[in-house]
């Protein structure tokens, strides 16, 4: 797949490693660790697609404490209002609009979550 944001729209490339321990650090607000969960997992789709109860899990507080929930959820519709993540991210799939993210390389198209394997006009 090809990256192209537009004409003369400059981009540069991020590390999904390092986006996984940014949504595991505790100490980011929870609306943002949802998005840096989002980067780290998004496929060639823009889909980031998480087990039941796994966001949760990344979402853990200082002590691993899990998140309930509510808190997840909420977490979540806050990153949609911020326009972090699309605005049909679930707990179970959080979505990256096509003008923020496209990925090369390794990585699959489709979505369980979602049941499209051309999801992108969705996840706006």
């Amino acid at each position: 797949m090809r990256i192209d944001f537009g004409p003369g729209v400059e981009w540069g490339g991020l590390s999904q490693a390092e986006c996984e321990l940014m949504a595991r650090d505790y100490r980011h607000q929870l609306a943002y660790r949802v998005y840096f969960a989002a980067l780290w997992r998004a496929n060639q789709s823009g889909h980031a697609e998480f087990r039941m109860g796994e966001l949760a899990r990344v979402l853990a507080g200082r002590e691993g404490g899990l998140p309930s929930a509510q808190s997840v959820t909420n977490a979540v519709g806050r990153a949609r209002s911020l326009d972090l993540v699309g605005r049909n991210s679930t707990v179970r799939c959080l979505t990256l609009p096509h003008h923020r993210f496209q990925k090369g390389g390794r990585g699959g198209r489709g979505c369980h979550v979602h049941g499209d394997a051309t999801p992108w006009a969705h996840s706006a």
